[in-house]
């Protein structure tokens, strides 16, 4: 009865990581970032026929259209094909990365946003701070949660130095707040799966809540 008490004590870690990430998931509208805007341009773009770049656009379109279908492996299908028709505008890899994550494929979306990543520039910081914002809602999802408060932090750095990127400063405050939390819980609750575990073999559990 003891170690039952103990355990409904304290929520688990996974409840707590379903709270966490749930910011995340609403404000990604990968479709409506998708298309048109700056976002959508590339250097590589700049100068190019105007029917290369249609179809770069007609690619992630049609991808978008898949995605908001939930046909997600046709989706990536089509981002790939944006891909090779531009492979320089980090818009492919990005929507590419939202696909893979929404197949279940995360280590495959990490991989396409840190392609995205590297070819975005502070020039389309939007595109930047969009890939920033993603990156470490991953590491959240990895439970990699030391990486998942630095990429918070480097995410927020990213928005003070350009602050018309249209980032989500307090979103990321909070996801730190969270963090942490959890965290502190988490230490708690192994001194309660310490003592269980003493229970377990023989031992005397103790009630936490009362003084020694």
């Amino acid at each position: 009865m003891g170690s039952t008490r103990a355990r409904s004590a304290f929520p688990s870690i996974a409840s707590i990581c379903v709270l966490c990430l749930a910011p995340a998931l609403a404000i990604a509208p990968v479709v409506a970032f998708g298309q048109g805007g700056q976002a959508g341009k590339s250097k590589a773009n700049e100068g190019a026929p105007a029917a290369a770049s249609g179809s770069f656009a007609q690619a992630c379109a049609q991808g978008n259209a898949k995605y908001a279908a939930r046909d997600f492996p046709a989706a990536i299908a089509s981002y790939r094909s944006a891909i090779e028709l531009d492979p320089k505008n980090p818009l492919g890899y990005y929507l590419l990365g939202e696909a893979q994550l929404a197949a279940a494929n995360i280590a495959e979306a990490e991989a396409s946003w840190n392609r995205a990543l590297t070819q975005s520039s502070d020039k389309d910081s939007a595109m930047r701070a969009r890939i920033l914002f993603v990156l470490a809602d991953l590491k959240e999802r990895q439970w990699k949660w030391d990486d998942a408060k630095a990429a918070w932090q480097a995410y927020l750095d990213y928005l003070g130095r350009f602050p018309n990127a249209g980032g989500f400063a307090s979103s990321a405050h909070s996801r730190q707040q969270v963090i942490d939390a959890m965290l502190k819980q988490d230490k708690a609750y192994e001194v309660v799966r310490k003592r269980i575990a003493e229970t377990k073999d023989g031992g005397v559990f103790t009630d936490l809540s009362k003084s020694p």
